[in-house]
């Protein structure tokens, strides 16, 4: 079977009514929460209750409820970061969460030395988010959060404060 394409979408779009397009729009929100979020997000100015939302399953991969050290899964985190990116809308959103990521990272370091898998993505992130920053023009909006997350990371070790100060001269 051969797989569709963007010009069979295309094309199917072009053949359905206004109508039909309405319904099968309603289909998709009623079927996939990815669609339900998306358009959650594109219909409020206010975007600040689902990036809580997901700040909190950030949250949960590396504490606990009572705020202990808990699992302190990178690959978990990294797909909450991914779940998010195809629902939202505007990039300050994705920055925030991967700034928020990193804080969490960094306050989980905290609990002991980690690997280096683990301090990799936490500067990738970072990373991540410094060039979403300059590509959007939003050095100012992020500076002092940017700034406390960098001297935040300055005991961690593992060459942390070296990769974030990297990421962080290259944009702001």
């Amino acid at each position: 079977m051969r797989k569709s394409t963007k010009k069979d979408l295309s094309k199917y779009l072009k053949q359905s009514s206004k109508a039909d397009l309405e319904k099968e729009v309603k289909k998709l929100y009623d079927k996939f929460s990815e669609v339900k979020k998306y358009y959650e997000m594109e219909f409020t100015e206010d975007t600040t209750k689902i990036v809580k939302e997901y700040k909190k399953k950030l949250y949960k991969e590396y504490f606990t409820s009572r705020g202990a050290p808990g699992k302190g899964s990178s690959n978990a985190s990294r797909k909450v970061i991914t779940d998010f990116k195809k629902i939202a809308i505007f990039q300050k959103d994705v920055i925030d969460l991967l700034l928020y990521r990193v804080e969490i990272m960094l306050d989980y370091a905290d609990y002991g030395d980690l690997n280096e898998a683990f301090y990799n993505s936490l500067t990738r992130s970072f990373d991540e988010a410094c060039q979403l920053i300059a590509n959007e023009r939003l050095e100012e909006a992020f500076k002092d959060n940017c700034e406390r997350l960098l001297q935040a990371s300055y005991s961690v070790g593992w060459g942390v404060y070296d990769a974030m100060s990297y990421s962080y001269d290259q944009v702001m």
